[in-house]
């Protein structure tokens, strides 16, 4: 019934984001610069999706890889280079963060990349996902982070996981919270004892909680300082 109503509320925005949001009883010691990637069973991204990819130079060398491959889902290929001239401006960070949905780069330059983009890609959660950028792996690196969400570790107790689309049914939303959520929550610092609430919300709605923990002493969890590193299911296999 929520799902059902949410989406009559958001009729004008067919695929408007239905967010996990997830609050912890301890704050972590400091935030994650790379996204987590969690698999889902319905991608939020599909052919419609605007995709901008970011990669070593030359670009064209890239932009050949993927014609060679018959990879059609890259509608952008930005190198490093051309990222640091053309979109230097301020306003050019914006527009650029604008244009596409979801932003992928190579692996190897990601360290750099925090730089050259800006703060304006991290306040709209569109800090690039890393990809291998081997020819032999490329198709399936560009599927994987496309039927992917992802989990952003900040400095405060709240985070917001893009969950579903309220164009999909509520049963694929239902079932992407229960086939993600253990995969979200053993990349919480503390796993389960860390999680205080778990609810569920779009842009338009108040959250609705479907998981509250029991009152404990939040003081006995023992939280890990967070490795900012990449971290993906495939790289832990």
């Amino acid at each position: 019934k929520y799902f059902e109503s949410t989406k009559k509320d958001d009729l004008l925005a067919d695929d408007s984001p239905v967010w996990l949001v997830l609050s912890t009883k301890i704050l972590p010691d400091n935030s994650r610069v790379k996204p987590i990637k969690i698999p889902l069973k319905y991608p939020i991204f599909d052919d419609n999706t605007e995709v901008c990819l970011i990669t070593k130079d030359p670009q064209s060398e890239y932009k050949e890889m993927l014609k060679e491959l018959g990879i059609t889902r890259i509608n952008k290929v930005i190198g490093v280079t051309k990222l640091k001239k053309k979109y230097k401006p301020y306003e050019a960070k914006r527009q650029l963060c604008s244009s596409y949905d979801i932003f992928l780069a190579d692996d190897r330059i990601i360290p750099i990349v925090p730089k050259l983009i800006g703060k304006t890609f991290y306040e709209k959660k569109k800090q690039p996902v890393p990809i291998k950028m081997k020819k032999g792996v490329l198709l399936k690196e560009i599927t994987n982070a496309l039927n992917s969400t992802y989990y952003f570790i900040n400095n405060g107790g709240c985070s917001s996981i893009k969950i579903g689309l309220t164009s999909q049914t509520p049963e694929q939303i239902a079932e992407n919270i229960m086939y993600s959520i253990n995969y979200i929550v053993d990349k919480v610092p503390g796993k389960w004892k860390n999680i205080q609430r778990l609810s569920i919300k779009t842009n338009k709605s108040v959250a609705l909680p479907i998981y509250s923990s029991l009152p404990d002493e939040a003081k006995k969890i023992e939280i890990k300082p967070i490795k900012n590193e990449t971290e993906t299911e495939e790289d832990e296999e």
